[in-house]
């Protein structure tokens, strides 16, 4: 859609000098929510270049941006009014700050002196995220020319800019304090801001990087991969290191590393590890593991790798310092992983391990056999894993594949070999609201089709999404209705509970057809084998924003995906 642009500038020079160090700060796009104290705010974005997203409900327009950023791999601002309108962005913050990605939060505030003065919209809101953001920030009221003030103005914003993109990124939080008027404008004219650069080089020197390849050198080495954005160069590199003797990489669906052999179907390949076998259980533990990427999807690769003992385990750049998740750390190596797979490869490929990658890939193949067999024994029968199979044997490979938390998430992970362009979930905090709002932030920035495969529950959480005016046509929607939280039929804590139907999987009834109609998306239905082969031929050949609904039998689903991993 072509924005209007406008002529008139806000005449707070406070917000003049924060926006446009975001614009020199390299920051394009902006999502805002409209509402009153934070007037001089959208008044200033709308006369300056940047690409304008107005979403009214906050945490939809939280999560939007989180998408925007996560598809751009840049940073991304959001503008909020004073009052509850910055609570409301705390779920998609947070889920920002553990997947490490850079927002800048705005919001606007009252002045100081009438916080707690029973005036409208005065609550604390300085430091509302201080728990999930990289920094708070505070700008004082605008009240007069100081030139000490607007220094510290303009020292400040940099700062938290420079913050959210220094080390590990992250999100940050500006609060903006505005007197009345706040609607007095003056001609826009181009800022020219002192801007503060911060350069950063994690290379190491050679002698320590000699000294790690030493470490390494005949040493059976395991490389765990979380979630992490497409990288061409670190697939490269790890693709040849996945052809040595004395490397296993375990690597999740949303690591989008795109490498042969089969290193993705985790949970069952663990489910066919010799446990009565001591000997052969010794040959697989690894010496040394080392992980990149975000938090695990496979709670069975947590539990094996936090039981198997004794093992070192080093971290790369790319995650703080203090995580110590399998509860072996021994090792923090500040430096990007590319960098330091690309600097010790050649250890590696001069090891004289013995076949610790080939003892694995006979487990895998074993593996792979009994979940061929298995699909081929359930193969007429209507279920989730039946009809994830399906989808993602379809979907075609320059599609990017956004998955909801629950169970997509945990059935992509058992169909890996058919990877696509990329696959995203929010799996920094995996939390189940704004699915849909991050999906439709991620598509708006991917020139080619984005899928969300989501589960009923999930999609009830912000179906107002649905009408987010930059939601792009090229966006397909699956949402799998098994008349409920589907999760709490499988995992242990509750399939067996009594009282799970009624307070743990709560049927929403999701009206998704009419929603679908009500927003002016394209709508599909399928409860059978036949009606799903037809509504995905319409829905992958279709050029406008579709939501295909299939219904299916959750218990059944739960029965058989148990028996898949084994699970009691």
């Amino acid at each position: 859609m072509e924005q209007l642009t406008y002529e008139s500038d806000t005449n707070n020079s406070h917000c003049r000098e924060l926006l446009d160090i975001l614009l020199a700060k390299g920051i394009e796009e902006i999502v805002l929510s409209p509402g009153s104290r934070n007037t001089p705010l959208l008044i200033g974005t709308a006369c300056r270049p940047f690409r304008r997203h107005v979403i009214t409900d906050e945490r939809e327009a939280a999560f939007f941006a989180l998408g925007l950023a996560i598809g751009s791999q840049r940073p991304v601002a959001i503008i909020c009014t004073s009052g509850t309108a910055l609570y409301n962005y705390s779920p998609a913050v947070a889920e920002a700050f553990y997947q490490k990605v850079p927002l800048i939060v705005i919001s606007a505030d009252r002045p100081l002196e009438w916080i707690d003065q029973d005036d409208s919209q005065t609550l604390r809101q300085p430091s509302a995220l201080a728990n999930i953001v990289k920094g708070s920030f505070d700008i004082p009221s605008e009240r007069g020319k100081d030139e000490e003030t607007s220094w510290y103005v303009n020292r400040t914003i940099n700062e938290a800019c420079n913050l959210a993109l220094s080390d590990i990124h992250g999100p940050v939080h500006i609060n903006v304090r505005l007197d009345n008027p706040l609607n007095h404008t003056i001609h826009y004219t181009p800022g020219n801001p002192r801007i503060v650069e911060n350069i950063s080089n994690h290379i190491l020197p050679h002698h320590i990087i000699t000294r790690l390849g030493e470490q390494l050198r005949g040493r059976k080495i395991m490389i765990v991969v979380g979630f992490l954005p497409p990288d061409n160069a670190l697939n490269r590199v790890l693709s040849d290191i996945n052809n040595l003797n004395s490397v296993k990489i375990f690597a999740e669906t949303l690591s989008n590393l795109h490498i042969n052999g089969d290193i993705c179907c985790i949970d069952s390949l663990l489910d066919h590890l010799p446990y009565n076998n001591p000997n052969k259980m010794e040959l697989l533990r690894p010496d040394i593991i080392i992980s990149i990427g975000g938090a695990l999807v496979s709670r069975r690769l947590k539990n094996y790798l936090r039981s198997i003992r004794p093992v070192e385990h080093w971290t790369l750049g790319d995650t703080s310092p203090n995580v110590d998740c399998f509860r072996t750390l021994t090792k923090h190596i500040n430096i990007e992983p590319l960098h330091f797979f690309r600097a010790i490869k050649r250890y590696i490929s001069n090891s004289n391990a013995t076949d610790y990658a080939k003892a694995w890939s006979e487990i895998t193949h074993i593996a792979q056999e009994n979940n061929k067999k298995f699909l081929q024994e359930y193969h007429s029968d209507w279920c989730e894993l039946r009809i994830f199979d399906e989808i993602l044997h379809r979907l075609p490979s320059k599609w990017n594949l956004f998955l909801s938390n629950g169970t997509p998430v945990r059935y992509a992970q058992l169909f890996t070999s058919r990877l696509p362009h990329a696959s995203y979930s929010n799996r920094g905090v995996s939390g189940i609201d704004g699915t849909t709002s991050t999906a439709i932030g991620l598509a708006t920035n991917y020139s080619g089709e984005t899928l969300l495969i989501t589960g009923d529950t999930s999609f009830s959480y912000d179906p107002g999404s649905l009408g987010i005016k930059s939601a792009p046509q090229r966006l397909k929607i699956i949402v799998i209705n098994n008349q409920g939280g589907g999760i709490f039929r499988f995992i242990p804590s509750t399939k067996h509970l009594q009282q799970r139907e009624e307070l743990f999987c709560s049927d929403p009834k999701t009206p998704i057809h009419s929603l679908a109609e009500a927003w002016g998306w394209e709508y599909g239905f399928a409860d059978n084998f036949s009606s799903l082969n037809h509504q995905l031929n319409l829905l992958l050949k279709s050029s406008t924003k579709y939501i295909l609904e299939i219904k299916v039998d959750g218990e059944q689903s739960a029965q058989i995906l148990s028996e898949f991993l084994n699970e009691k």
